[in-house]
């Protein structure tokens, strides 16, 4: 039995995003069950080569490869992303409070997320998501297949 069908409720992830020198910003990300095994994470910044992204300040990101899946955001209701495959390429702990990861894309930037940039209100978007290793992804399309 998969470990996350034992969890008796949806796991949650709290974040404090500094915006500027005098505010920050609350922000909760809520994993379906669907992504049960997956890191809460949060995307504070993209680029065409790659993004930044917020865990918890305890999750180990081991090198290696990694999928996104963006979660529905009732706030930008508008917004639909695909997954998408990113290689870690570091981590830090920031303020005692979470782990700031840099991420590049494996292939060229989706599309989709090529289109936010585009946006005026970019720099201020921060998009719930979810990280998995690519060897768990695998693991769990056999299991379901």
């Amino acid at each position: 039995m998969n470990p996350s069908e034992n969890r008796r409720h949806q796991r949650v992830q709290f974040f404090l995003v500094p915006l500027g020198t005098h505010e920050i910003r609350p922000v909760w990300v809520f994993n379906s069950p669907e992504h049960a095994d997956a890191l809460p994470a949060l995307l504070v910044n993209l680029s065409t080569g790659g993004m930044q992204v917020l865990t918890e300040l305890e999750a180990e990101m081991p090198a290696g490869q990694y999928q996104l899946s963006f979660l529905p955001d009732e706030a930008q209701h508008d917004v639909t992303l695909g997954d998408c495959r990113i290689q870690l390429l570091w981590t830090e702990r920031e303020a005692g409070m979470h782990t700031r990861s840099g991420f590049a894309f494996v292939e060229q930037i989706p599309a989709d997320l090529q289109d936010l940039l585009v946006h005026e209100d970019a720099a201020k978007l921060f998009l719930r998501c979810v990280i998995m290793p690519v060897s768990k992804v695998a693991d769990r399309d056999l299991e379901t297949a």
